[in-house]
């Protein structure tokens, strides 16, 4: 019998998913369970420490077209390394903070290491290594976030509840740095070649497809994007769809409490669209390699849309039921979309520099979504405009990024005649 071994590519992917699970569950979606904690230690308002959280977006935003560049021309591994040390400095500095303007300061060091330590990365690494089934590779190492997310969110409760908030940061910075650095040293590779191989490349039917790809795909370069409408379609779709998928993500717990459910249930929701995302990044990034990129656009954003408009009457149980199963395969399109969507539009070559801008507008969206919203509901009383908005992007989204897939195609065309 022939002894197939496992595609080195995979054993990556693995080691993605275990990345992510540390570098973005813990400064991101770990973060909002230290606040009641630290303000209460600490004597700040909520708000003035929840713009930590902001900090590290817009910092991460404003590095993001820096770091792609630099992903693609310099040592991978140097610039994972230095970014989750960044990381890790920053949970360290949350830990010996007294004042706020500390907290500020290692905000921005998170914010600085998060795109060189997490989804930017490892998008690139994922891009150098699979031209085939890249879709489904690349969701599952999205997926860490997820995993993440599910795992740390009890055990850091847990751990703030006997060791206390800054006990429990030291304890988050040594993990990064025995388990996250070690990973990176020993397993991360930037391309097939680095190893004596080439990139995992097979059609739809499995049969393999050498070459095939790089054949079909456009080589601008961002500066020769930029004048073209469209990127600024697609970015701007980005845009959109950040500002929806997060303002969704932060202000409906406080919806549904408002709208009569208790918190327990509310928790039970989060928990529950945040599980069904993990599977939903998977089904995604397969729907981008079997159906084509107009089936991962209709599937992804449309779940969103049908989640947005669930959300408008999750007063009655079953749209809340909806509202959940939907959103928790929708919002997987702030994640798996760009990654997947922008190679597949602009092609290989010139990836890094084109996510790393593409990114700077998808967490302005995040960036500004929130609050926005949030704005919506203190003028109104309601949050039922603010959905509305999300519904309306959602539909702009789709259409924008069915444009840029069109518009890809013809540009291919004009470019071989």
């Amino acid at each position: 019998m022939e002894n197939k071994k496992v595609f080195y590519g995979w054993i990556i992917v693995a080691a993605s998913l275990l990345i992510l699970a540390f570098m973005w569950a813990l400064p991101m979606s770990c973060f909002s369970l230290f606040i009641k904690p630290i303000s209460e230690d600490m004597g700040f308002s909520r708000t003035s420490l929840s713009l930590c959280s902001t900090i590290v977006s817009v910092t991460a935003m404003l590095a993001s077209p820096f770091v792609g560049k630099w992903v693609e021309k310099y040592s991978i591994k140097l610039i994972m390394i230095l970014s989750a040390t960044l990381v890790a400095l920053g949970f360290t500095g949350y830990s010996f903070s007294g004042k706020l303007s500390m907290f500020y300061i290692s905000a921005v060091l998170i914010g600085l290491g998060l795109n060189g330590s997490s989804t930017l990365a490892v998008s690139i690494i994922l891009k150098n290594w699979f031209i085939g089934k890249r879709g489904l590779a690349t969701s599952i190492a999205l997926a860490g976030s997820g995993v993440g997310g599910m795992i740390f969110s009890p055990l850091v409760t847990s751990l703030i509840s006997s060791n206390g908030w800054r006990n429990t940061y030291r304890l988050l910075a040594i993990l990064i740095i025995a388990i996250v650095l070690p990973t990176i040293l020993l397993i991360i590779l930037k391309k097939p070649a680095d190893k004596g191989l080439e990139p995992y490349e097979t059609d739809q039917s499995g049969a393999k497809s050498k070459g095939n790809n790089k054949k079909t795909e456009l080589s601008m370069n961002l500066a020769e994007l930029k004048t073209k409408p469209i990127l600024w379609i697609y970015v701007f779709s980005t845009m959109i769809m950040g500002f929806s998928i997060g303002g969704v993500l932060m202000q409906a717990p406080s919806f549904l409490v408002d709208i009569g459910y208790t918190s327990s249930t509310a928790g039970t929701v989060v928990s529950a669209y945040l599980g069904i995302a993990v599977a939903g990044k998977i089904i995604l990034g397969h729907i981008y390699d079997s159906k084509g990129s107009r089936a991962g656009i209709l599937f992804g954003t449309g779940c969103f849309v049908i989640s947005a408009i669930s959300l408008t009457m999750a007063k009655s149980f079953p749209m809340l039921v909806l509202f959940t199963i939907f959103y928790g395969f929708g919002t997987c399109v702030g994640t798996v979309t760009p990654s997947v969507l922008t190679s597949k539009v602009f092609g290989s070559k010139f990836y890094g520099e084109i996510i790393g801008f593409t990114n700077l507008f998808g967490q302005l969206g995040l960036a500004i979504g929130t609050p926005l919203l949030a704005s919506i509901y203190d003028f109104t009383g309601s949050y039922n405009y603010a959905w509305i908005l999300c519904i309306t992007f959602g539909i702009m989204s789709i259409l924008g990024m069915l444009y840029t897939v069109s518009q890809s195609e013809k540009l291919l065309l004009d470019t071989a005649h």
